[in-house]
This record gives C-alpha cells, structure tokens and sequence, in this order.
C-alpha cells in the first residue's frame, strides 16, 4: 500500500478523536507553515502542513504531529510547483530580513556629540551604526585635551563620523569628578580607570573594542581601527 493510501486510512481510523485532542495537535504546528490538500501521482489526497524540501525530498508534517518525508516524484504536477514557490520564499526571507535590519545611513547626515547614553541607543538603532563612547576630561586632562585637538576636532573626523559613528562624550571634572549619577554609573559599568578612554559599542551599549590616547593619533588612524572593531555591515 502507497504512502498516500496508508495515511488515508489512517485518517478515517481517527475519526472519532475528539475536537479538543485535535486541536492540541494543531497547536504544536509552526505558524509560517504552509497547510494544504496534497494529492500525489495517483490522484490521493492528504491534508498536512509543508516543513521542508530539498532537491529531491519534501517533508510535511501531518495532522497528528507526525514528520514524513517522502521523494517529491510522488507529488502531482501542481504540489510539485508549489514546493518551488515555497523554496523561493525561504531563499528570498533572509536576504529581505537582512535589507530590513540594516536601515540606510541619510547621506547628508551631520554626526553631533550627544551626551545621553540612552539618546546615543536610540540613534544607534536607528541608523543601524556603532557607538563611540568617549570618557573625557576636556578641562583638565592634557591627554584629553590632545586627543581633542588631534582627532575629534579635525574636519576628517566629521566626515567619516558622519557615515560611520554615533558620537557620545562623558566630560569629567577635575580630578574625575562624574557631573551626573549616569555619568558615574556608566563609569564603573565600562570599568573606567584613566582619562581619556573611549569604547566602540554596539546600540545596546556592549563592548565592541576600547582605546585610548596613544602618540601619532590622527582621524584616519581612528577610522581604520573603527573599522576593524565594528560589525561588518
């Protein structure tokens, strides 16, 4: 007896399960399946809901739960087809979901410094772009003050942050001293011990890579290693 015919047969025998005992089934069942009649070479039908398929196979899920897989040469002409258009579907979701998680950065965008930590996430996830966290004591450290006039104060720092970077600077006083309790929590959450440190992060503010003050700094040297450290788009 054929695959198709055994499950017809099958399907009669369980006429007598209760609703509720079905419809439990039912639930175990992934929601983007595709539920339909599927009839194969000899005209008998089945109701189950598609799992997968590959070149030669096709596996369905059957009403009580069951996974069968079976060469897709037992399919009709039109079952065949439709496992085709199944297949494109799932090829073409990744790629559709990647285009839809990686939203496009305005090309007229200005990067500015902010100092809102939750106000650099949000514009992180909006352009889908890293944070630079910059602890800094631009008042006070001299190394700070040579990493402002050596980086974040040339014209190529602002080009390349504008495509590539959300800006957020924490500015210490003398001595360290935290102007807010966010400032001083953050502090000690990316374990801060020395002026200047900065953090590349991603929007939810994990720790991508860390850096520092160091001789010979410039913007383009900042960019390769920004480059390095971010997620590759």
């Amino acid at each position: 007896m054929s695959f198709f015919k055994e499950e017809a047969t099958l399907t009669l025998m369980k006429t007598s399960i209760s609703w509720l005992i079905l419809s439990a089934s039912l639930l175990i069942l992934p929601a983007h399946a595709e539920s339909r009649t599927w009839t194969n070479t000899e005209g008998v039908a089945i109701d189950a809901e598609y799992v997968k398929s590959d070149s030669e196979s096709v596996t369905l899920r059957l009403r009580s739960g069951k996974q069968t897989t079976f060469s897709q040469s037992k399919l009709s002409a039109a079952d065949q087809t439709v496992i085709k258009e199944l297949k494109a579907k799932e090829a073409a979701a990744p790629a559709a979901a990647a285009t839809e998680a990686k939203p496009a950065v305005d090309a007229n965008r200005k990067a500015k410094w902010l100092t809102k930590m939750d106000k650099a996430q949000e514009q992180a996830k909006e352009t889908g772009l890293p944070i630079l966290v910059v602890f800094t004591g631009t008042s006070w450290c001299p190394y700070c003050i040579k990493l402002e006039k050596e980086v974040f104060s040339e014209s190529a720092f602002d080009t390349f942050a504008n495509q590539n970077l959300v800006l957020l600077k924490l500015d210490f006083g003398p001595g360290g001293a935290a102007s807010s309790k966010k400032d001083e929590a953050l502090q000690k959450e990316y374990g801060v011990k020395g002026f200047p440190t900065y953090f590349l992060t991603d929007a939810t503010g994990a720790k991508l890579a860390q850096g520092g003050y160091s001789a010979g700094i410039n913007p383009e040297k900042f960019g390769e290693w920004v480059k390095k450290s971010a997620p590759k788009k």
